[in-house]
């Protein structure tokens, strides 16, 4: 009996050892030559192949982008500038900024605010805390400036074309001076580096409340 189980034993170690040996060969896949010649991917990826994971936590669905826009209130036209996501290194860490004017009043604000993406940057949904400085001047004859805190929202619709934000931010929080401003941004790919953007802004603090929209043209950065 004892020979039998020795016999079976030594029977399933070598069926393992020849399912592993058989496992680690490499599967070799033949895919028609004209189908490589006609797909830029299959090309990187035969000479470069990719690491998904580290794509997904790493290399971000969104990019970098400088806007110029026009936006309105009060039919009252204005220009928005502006740099969208400029990331440091390979971080999650952003550096945003923009700046508003409205033709023909002194009417200006520019804010600087930095970024901390929570998801991995491959994540179709992201959420950001953001925070930095935020000056508006002529709000009804009086500038309001300070520390801006605040959040934003990214909804990617389709990687690198089509993308969704929601950002909210308070300026002089809980102050008579405070100011918050809420801001609904869609943009759309209109080839491999514009983009069209438009933009739903309010603005709201004990002084002055009001809402602007604008259209932009966007670049994307590499």
């Amino acid at each position: 009996m004892q020979l039998r189980w020795g016999v079976a034993v030594l029977a399933m170690g070598a069926i393992a050892l020849g399912a592993s040996s058989v496992s680690a060969q490499p599967v070799r896949v033949d895919v028609d030559p004209s189908i490589i010649q006609d797909s830029p991917v299959l090309q990187r990826w035969l000479v470069s192949p990719p690491d998904l994971l580290n794509d997904i936590y790493y290399a971000p669905i969104f990019g970098t982008k400088l806007r110029v826009g026009l936006m309105s209130r009060d039919n009252r036209l204005g220009l928005d500038l502006g740099i969208e996501d400029l990331f440091i290194g390979a971080s999650p860490v952003t550096l945003s900024g923009s700046y508003q004017t409205l033709f023909p009043t002194p009417e200006s604000s520019f804010d600087l605010k930095a970024r901390y993406y929570v998801l991995p940057l491959g994540s179709y949904v992201n959420i950001a805390p953001q925070v930095g400085y935020r000056q508006v001047n002529a709000l009804t004859e009086r500038s309001v400036s300070g520390v801006e805190v605040g959040l934003q929202g990214i909804l990617v619709l389709s990687p690198r074309s089509a993308d969704l934000r929601f950002s909210h931010g308070f300026t002089n929080f809980a102050t008579n001076a405070e100011l918050s401003v809420t801001a609904v941004t869609a943009s759309y790919a209109l080839g491999r580096n514009f983009w069209l953007g438009s933009k739903i802004e309010w603005r709201r603090s004990p002084l002055q409340s009001d809402s602007r929209v604008g259209i932009m043209l966007e670049i994307n950065l590499p």
